[in-house]
């Protein structure tokens, strides 16, 4: 049996049960809800086969030696990858990870409520009295969405930085009502919040059913993530790990994640199975013009991580933040 630590439905449960089958082997799946779970279970003793941390999670991973280098010999299947997620900026080498879903984070939005289509990160962020918002229970993301609200970059944990990102999270505190990356959709659907901080991915998949409801890209920019697989420094069976990663790999297995669960697909083999108006929804895919303003989150030096999980817990007092 192996063991995979994933996402909800990234990669689909179906696709990694045939994956599993076409190479002889059960696999047994966890799920996290949050790139710092992951890494948590991986420094407490749990071992897995393969797990699939995001961006700066590679890079931290691999930095804290708890990833094993890819067999690239192994991984033919990458040739299905767009050029866009080849040698990306947290893997250049393509050492540690391979990507298996990508999307942006924005916000998703009762048109109604808000009475319009917004474009920038004020329904969500803006201080005072209105709508009532949730936010994602991560912290990189939701303080990474202050600092680009604010003019500075995703990345930038600068005393000065963060200090207009805390102004920015401390005044929009009174309108929080709920910090959840479980559910970002059912709460505006049902009327619970008028703007959730969202993922891309589920947004487009209920807004096909739900013409109330938007998703924004603010014009000041937002965070292109790349969720991947990885194989841990100490998995079991290292081979077994790698043909795993292969077949999901493989466009008919990798289709089916975007097609049953609406995460954007970086195989560009799997996207050209996808159904026309899946393939081509703007939400899931976007064009050149967004994606000039997006931004991937990177691992941060020590000492600027810790100034952004000292503002995190700072604002666990602010508004109903998770515990782990």
């Amino acid at each position: 049996m192996l063991r995979l630590l994933a996402w909800p439905g990234m990669p689909d449960p179906e696709a990694v049960a045939e994956a599993g089958r076409r190479i002889g082997r059960t696999v047994e799946v966890e799920t996290i809800a949050v790139n710092e779970e992951l890494e948590r279970r991986m420094a407490t003793g749990h071992v897995y086969d393969v797990v699939c941390p995001s961006d700066y999670m590679v890079e931290r991973l691999a930095a804290a030696g708890a990833l094993a280098p890819l067999d690239d010999d192994r991984l033919p299947g990458r040739r299905h990858l767009a050029d866009w997620a080849r040698s990306p900026v947290y893997d250049r080498d393509e050492t540690w990870s391979v990507p298996l879903a990508f999307g942006t984070t924005g916000y998703l939005y009762d048109r109604q409520r808000l009475g319009g289509d917004p474009e920038s990160w004020g329904p969500l962020l803006a201080a005072g009295a209105g709508p009532s918002v949730g936010l994602l229970a991560e912290p990189r993301e939701v303080i990474g969405a202050a600092l680009l609200a604010t003019g500075h970059e995703t990345n930038d944990a600068t005393p000065a930085a963060l200090a207009a990102a805390r102004r920015v999270l401390e005044g929009v505190a009174e309108r929080v009502v709920r910090v959840d990356s479980d559910d970002f959709v059912g709460p505006v659907a049902d009327g619970t919040v008028a703007v959730h901080h969202a993922w891309s991915g589920p947004s487009a998949a209920r807004m096909r059913h739900d013409p109330r409801l938007g998703y924004a890209v603010p014009a000041e920019g937002a965070v292109l993530w790349t969720t991947t697989a990885a194989i841990p420094a100490d998995a079991p069976d290292p081979d077994a790990a790698h043909a795993l990663i292969e077949q999901l790999l493989d466009p008919q297995l990798a289709a089916i994640t975007t097609t049953r669960n609406g995460y954007a697909t970086p195989n560009a083999a799997a996207r050209d199975r996808l159904d026309p108006a899946l393939a081509g929804d703007p939400v899931l895919f976007p064009d050149e013009a967004v994606l000039r303003r997006l931004q991937v989150v990177r691992a941060l030096p020590d000492a600027d991580a810790a100034r952004v999980d000292a503002l995190w817990q700072e604002l666990g007092t602010r508004w109903p933040l998770p515990r782990a």
